[in-house]
């Protein structure tokens, strides 16, 4: 019974899951090819290209059909469709029902009951294996979570020192409304951002000490910007991207470049802000330091 149903369920769904990853990767190569001519440019512009690249795997395209269809674009008055209204639904909906059902019930009173049979299991197999994916995805970010959440709990509340009276005027020139709690954690290797409605700032301990003013600075106008930018929220939102689509290669290249390009634009954010290029470098360097000491 339940092999039938999703047997039946597959022949319905896989026309529609087929066009969507066919749409959803040629917009990631488009949107790729997009960031080469914008490699002279701000990181921000190529990080809202990949984010856009990865928000599309979650938006089908027959969904933006439906929205346009909205504003009245509608076919001709005749009822007959264009040339190149038709290539291009044929161009972006590769995968159609009649052709799945052709294929999926081509020549089965030739074949073997045997293969046949094995072929009737292939939805269950194929929503078995996601499923494993998916679950084994979702375990490691709950595992890491745990880990990040169980050092916030053991960490130390900062209430002052030059290290908070520089994140508060940071947040004043960084237009954020809510405060930044800053934590002193021993488990933290590197300065970073937790959390999205109420983010905390984890400062390792014993940092501060082969740090100068400006260094604090730098490297707290970087943490900052990540806020400011809701970088955490996006990230979040790719990793539901990447739990659904786990199988798809394009989807883990998009979350390598969103990484690599959130962090030089707010490297980028820092230098406009006016902090010297040496003295930002510097506060990296003595970080790689610190990690390795």
């Amino acid at each position: 019974m339940i092999t039938n149903y999703l047997s039946d369920m597959w022949t319905g769904i896989a026309p529609a899951v087929g066009n969507h990853l066919w749409q959803s990767t040629l917009f990631a190569v488009v949107a790729g090819l997009l960031t080469l001519t914008l490699r002279k440019n701000h990181a921000r512009a190529r990080y809202w290209l990949w984010l856009a690249a990865s928000l599309k795997f979650l938006i089908p395209f027959s969904l933006l059909v439906g929205l346009g269809s909205h504003f009245g674009w509608s076919a001709s008055p005749d009822g007959i469709e264009t040339g190149l209204s038709f290539s291009m639904d044929e161009f972006s909906q590769p995968f159609t029902r009649p052709a799945m059902q052709v294929i999926s019930h081509a020549n089965l009173p030739t074949i073997s009951q045997f293969s046949a049979s094995l072929l009737h299991q292939v939805p269950a197999i194929l929503a078995g294996v996601w499923l494993c994916g998916f679950l084994s995805v979702v375990l490691v970010w709950v595992v890491r979570w745990r880990r990040v959440s169980a050092a916030l709990r053991g960490a130390e509340p900062l209430r002052e020192g030059r290290e908070v009276e520089a994140l508060r005027r940071l947040e004043r020139v960084g237009g954020i409304r809510g405060r930044i709690e800053m934590v002193l954690s021993g488990a933290s290797l590197e300065p970073g951002i937790f959390g999205i409605a109420r983010p905390v700032l984890a400062w390792p301990h014993g940092i501060s000490e082969r740090l100068e003013d400006a260094h604090v600075e730098a490297i707290l106008a970087h943490e900052v910007w990540h806020v400011r930018r809701r970088d955490n929220l996006f990230a979040a939102i790719h990793m539901l991207v990447a739990a659904i689509f786990w199988f798809h290669p394009m989807v883990w290249y998009l979350g390598k470049r969103l990484v690599e390009e959130r962090e030089v634009a707010c490297d980028e954010e820092v230098l406009q802000q006016g902090n010297p290029p040496q003295v930002y470098a510097e506060s990296i360097l003595k970080i790689c330091e610190f990690c390795v000491g």
